[in-house]
């Protein structure tokens, strides 16, 4: 009698265990679907991002650092592990590459200061690793009014080392062929105007020196 009812009483305590293990939530794909897959600040800047490199690039996103890297030769085996370990844990927010070979052209990385994200610290391992690889790469603050040019600006020149193309000038210049010089003798030309205009040349070069705009460094990276 008494082995029965250990026995019944086992028997309760499995199927319970049993039980308690269906319900468990972590038990056994406790996912589902998100409602988006960037944030609006991603949504958004992706957006511009396209449309500032234009058709001869394609732009990757949530790109693991593991992907785009190798190891070099002569690294020891317990390095190797390490390093590679590290490098598929990190992902890269936007990677740059030529559309038609796939080339890898550069990597952006979105910074939020304010929202707390996890990239408002700059990662030295990410940040050495592509300078190791020499993979051209930039940190953009959040913002919400971007405009197509400013990225364009730094994209061409942090990562594409295009040259930045001033701004036009409104206005005619007159082809230097059609301006024709006085002649120096015609008139009547005192002594002391003839040195007047060398003395308003290096005048004019002095100013022009002092006053030539500095090369500012783009306003997006952060």
């Amino acid at each position: 009698m008494e082995l029965i009812l250990f026995a019944m009483i086992g028997l309760v305590v499995v199927v319970a265990l049993l039980a308690s293990r269906l319900n468990d939530n972590s038990f056994p794909f406790p996912f589902e679907k998100k409602q988006a897959i960037f944030t609006s600040a991603e949504k958004n800047f992706n957006t511009l991002l396209e449309q500032a490199v234009g058709p001869q690039y394609r732009v990757l996103n949530r790109v693991k650092l593991a992907d785009i890297i190798t190891i070099r030769k002569g690294v020891s085996k317990r390095a190797t592990q390490a390093a590679i370990s590290n490098a598929n844990s990190k992902y890269l927010d936007f990677v740059v590459c030529d559309r038609n070979t796939m080339a890898l052209c550069g990597v952006i990385d979105l910074v939020d200061t304010k929202g707390g994200g996890y990239k408002v610290r700059k990662d030295w391992f990410v940040s050495g690793s592509l300078e190791a690889s020499s993979i051209p790469h930039v940190r953009i603050k959040v913002k919400n009014n971007y405009s197509i040019d400013e990225i364009k600006a730094c994209i061409d020149s942090r990562l594409l080392n295009k040259a930045t193309i001033s701004p036009k000038v409104k206005g005619r210049t007159i082809p230097a062929p059609l301006v024709k010089a006085r002649p120096r003798n015609s008139g009547v030309v005192a002594p002391t105007a003839i040195a007047q205009p060398k003395l308003q040349s290096n005048k004019s070069d002095l100013m022009s020196r002092l006053k030539a705009p500095q090369e500012q460094p783009a306003a997006l990276p952060h």
